[in-house]
């Protein structure tokens, strides 16, 4: 919905925008010319809504909740802006990721940490649940496969213990296959 321009939305859709808003000014989380360029809105759209009553009603009621001071609204809080750090570091990673000139054990951890916020893969550590002496089958951590000098290297990684791979990257004139 951020991407349409909102001269074009329904009443349910400004509404909905106005809501959204109203939650990213109480969580105060990233700056107003951030949240303008993330929902496409200009200055006058954006006065607009903020003068509008139901946008006024749900800002109140936003700041109630987010300055609530219970343990489980400071737990809440926290996970939120620890979720908008690492929300904001994943171009950053993605980046690194893709640098041919990053060594493949930075890459490697990047992707493994990645996996990890994506929920990809197991989120319980190996063998958590079972008896014990019983090894878990497959699913139990991260696979990678990576193609060196024309070979097929496969490298596990379970998901309790913790591995780095180490290498060095050797520049050659042929192209990656």
């Amino acid at each position: 919905m951020a991407d349409v321009p909102n001269a074009v939305l329904r009443p349910a859709d400004n509404e909905l925008l106005a809501f959204r808003i109203a939650r990213e000014i109480a969580r105060d989380l990233v700056p107003v010319d951030e949240i303008k360029e993330r929902f496409k809105l200009d200055d006058d759209d954006y006065q607009r809504i903020l003068r509008s009553p139901i946008f006024q009603q749900r800002l109140e009621e936003e700041l109630v909740i987010w300055n609530a001071s219970d343990a489980m609204s400071i737990a809440e809080r926290i996970k939120a802006k620890a979720g908008t750090m690492i929300e904001d570091s994943i171009i950053e990673v993605y980046a690194l990721i893709h640098d041919k000139n990053e060594p493949m054990a930075s890459k490697i951890r990047a992707l493994e940490w990645a996996s990890r916020v994506a929920g990809i893969g197991e989120t319980e550590p190996l063998g958590a649940g079972l008896p014990p002496g019983v090894v878990s089958g497959a699913g139990s951590g991260i696979t990678f496969n990576i193609i060196i000098g024309g070979k097929k290297q496969t490298f596990n990684q379970s998901a309790d213990q913790p591995k780095t791979i180490e290498g060095e990257v050797v520049l050659t004139d042929k192209e990656p296959l």
